[in-house]
């Protein structure tokens, strides 16, 4: 095991990530760098003002509210798209939406920049038109880019989150609790803690058009998944997928092909 390094305070600190050691000081710049990245305090001020006025509210009302604003503070907001009741949205001028997006309530669209949240054509989250996205699910970019096709429809209580790529073809399936695109924590020399160690990125999670991914199945970093293939429930894909195939198992397996 790693050793504690004494703060400020000479209190030991323990082993932890470079995410937690940046945002984890309870200073206000901290948070707004957090939140909305290095957008200007005015940005800030109206995202805080959208937080406590309109995230929570309910029904029609927050519906048609919500829509109302979103242009103002998200890269693109097409018309016809709607967040629902309590969506957490992080650096909002890295997110677009197309049209008749439906993000239900609880989720999170999360953007994390590790260079200073800047607007980046490599970091964000882009949500193509009549994309519906469950109940509890986050999206987190963090430092990568997820992009979602036309008509993807993604179940509740998902996880999709990248340091790198993630993407996800026109009309494909994806069931609930499922888990996409994680990498891994490099082992260093010994005595050293895994969470301080780098992670071992290889590339994102490519998903085609057409495809049907079954509850709580994991797709692992570095994956790519053909057009029309079927990923059963439960399953742990480590291996590319070939297009028109069904693969199970832990780890998944081919069992079936077009």
């Amino acid at each position: 095991m790693s050793e504690s390094v004494p703060d400020k305070v000479g209190k030991a600190e323990p082993a932890m990530s470079a995410q937690q050691r940046r945002f984890s000081t309870g200073k206000i710049q901290t948070y707004k760098e957090f939140v909305v990245g290095s957008k200007s305090w005015f940005s800030f001020a109206v995202f805080e003002l959208y937080s406590l006025l309109l995230s929570g509210l309910p029904g029609v009302v927050g519906f048609g509210s919500r829509s109302l604003v979103l242009p103002f503070l998200l890269k693109n907001c097409s018309s016809g798209s709607v967040l629902g009741r309590g969506v957490t949205i992080r650096q909002p001028h890295c997110i677009s939406l197309g049209k008749g997006v439906i993000v239900d309530d609880f989720a999170v669209l999360d953007v994390r920049d590790s260079e200073g949240s800047k607007d980046s054509d490599a970091v964000g989250i882009d949500i193509d038109d009549r994309v519906f996205i469950g109940r509890g699910t986050t999206i987190a970019a963090k430092g990568g880019r997820v992009a979602l096709g036309k008509a993807v429809n993604i179940g509740s209580d998902c996880r999709i989150a990248t340091q790198t790529s993630v993407r996800v073809g026109e009309s494909s399936l994806i069931a609930a609790y499922c888990y996409i695109g994680p990498g891994n924590h490099l082992r260093g020399e010994d005595g050293q803690s895994l969470i301080e160690n780098d992670m071992e990125l290889k590339g994102g999670v490519s998903i085609g058009s057409h495809c049907w991914v079954g509850a709580r199945a994991t797709i692992l970093d570095g994956v790519s998944i053909g057009d029309g293939a079927i990923v059963g429930a439960h399953s742990l894909v480590r291996e590319n997928v070939p297009p028109n195939s069904v693969v199970a198992g832990c780890p998944a397996k081919i069992i079936s092909k077009a």
